[in-house]
């Protein structure tokens, strides 16, 4: 395979690892799109890629691919629990046993999904593979890590002159936690011609940026022609800004300059903390204007909810007493917000929040 190419089916499954995507600017073929401390177990000495190629590997991926937690359980049939790692020197193996590219890059993608910091050298030395395959899902990898020292390789990565090792980049910096520099590199690219990559750095920024970002995110709000980047924007400024963000978009939403502006609004407001936004908009939710009361309802019902932080938040109970009130628009997004809260509570619960 060409260093420059990528078969359609790892474009499709770097792009659901991704997410959504905008349409492309470009034509693509199918647009969305330390030391090695790995534990040292005993492993069998018949080839382990032949078996788990022919009967293992099919199951391993749809279990660790579920959704739900107690489904992806079902690994243990296989290699042991999943929550120590142990699968990580298995996969392992096989990924060297292996010479099919494809076989190595769905090997990538489930140890990703592992989250085991042990990978951490190893994926490194997957960084300059000739593949660009297994180079996205490498990459992918380090940034399910979530850890810091993926920082520095993935920033060096940002600059590869291959779009989609540039794109996964992008993407998985954003995993790896708050840090101004990386914001600040990330922000050169939201000026890019392609508006996927505008598209990835936005959606970083939720992840890597902190408050002093805000006025930069809010500038090149105004300036992007992408409504889907000018939404993601939004998102990440409400992420990151904290009321000093939902004091811009509540200006905006008072005196919005276009119907576009009203939406930035309504999505910054529904991504900052609940805590500090409910109290933003009780007024509006109470008042007199029709239309400021349709969007702080609007925000009500679809406000972000993060289970770590949001259960038992006490700005819940403020919701309660309004979703009793005979305001109609008012009581019926408390009772939609409730119902979310139930649901992410009962779900808490089972063990299928991560």
């Amino acid at each position: 395979m060409r260093a420059s190419a990528i078969v359609p089916w790892m474009e499709i499954t770097m792009i659901s690892l991704m997410g959504w995507l905008p349409a492309a600017s470009e034509s693509l073929a199918a647009a969305p799109v330390h030391a090695d401390s790995r534990p040292h177990l005993p492993i069998p000495t018949e080839n382990i890629a032949a078996k788990l190629q022919e009967r293992a590997l099919p199951e391993l991926i749809r279990s660790l691919t579920e959704p739900k937690q107690a489904k992806r359980l079902r690994l243990v049939r296989v290699i042991g629990d999943i929550h120590d790692h142990r699968a990580s020197p298995y996969l392992v193996q096989a990924y060297e046993e292996s010479a099919s590219e494809g076989i190595r890059c769905k090997l990538l993608e489930s140890l990703g999904k592992l989250h085991d910091p042990a990978l951490f050298g190893w994926y490194l030395k997957r960084l300059d593979d000739p593949s660009i395959g297994i180079q996205c899902f490498a990459i992918w990898a380090l940034g399910e890590l979530r850890i810091t020292q993926s920082i520095e390789p993935l920033r060096q990565k940002i600059w590869s002159p291959n779009r989609y090792v540039r794109m996964t980049a992008i993407d998985a910096l954003g995993k790896t936690g708050p840090d101004p520099n990386t914001a600040s590199r990330l922000i050169i690219f939201l000026g890019d011609a392609d508006v996927q990559i505008r598209f990835l750095a936005a959606k970083a920024l939720s992840g890597t940026a902190a408050l002093d970002a805000v006025p930069e995110l809010m500038r090149r709000l105004h300036q992007e022609p992408s409504l889907d980047v000018q939404e993601v924007l939004a998102q990440a400024a409400g992420h990151v800004g904290g009321s000093v963000a939902a004091g811009h978009f509540i200006e905006l939403l008072k005196n919005p300059l276009s119907r576009a502006t009203d939406h930035w609004a309504e999505v910054g407001l529904k991504a900052v903390d609940p805590a500090l936004v409910i109290p933003v908009i009780a007024p509006y939710l109470t008042g007199d204007d029709f239309r400021l009361k349709l969007s702080a309802s609007n925000i009500l019902a679809d406000i972000e909810l993060v289970p770590q932080r949001d259960i038992g938040a006490g700005w819940i109970q403020i919701v309660r007493q309004w979703a009793q009130i005979p305001a109609p628009y008012t009581r019926e997004a408390a009772v939609r917000l409730l119902e979310r809260i139930n649901k992410m509570e009962e779900a808490s619960k089972e063990g299928l929040l991560q």
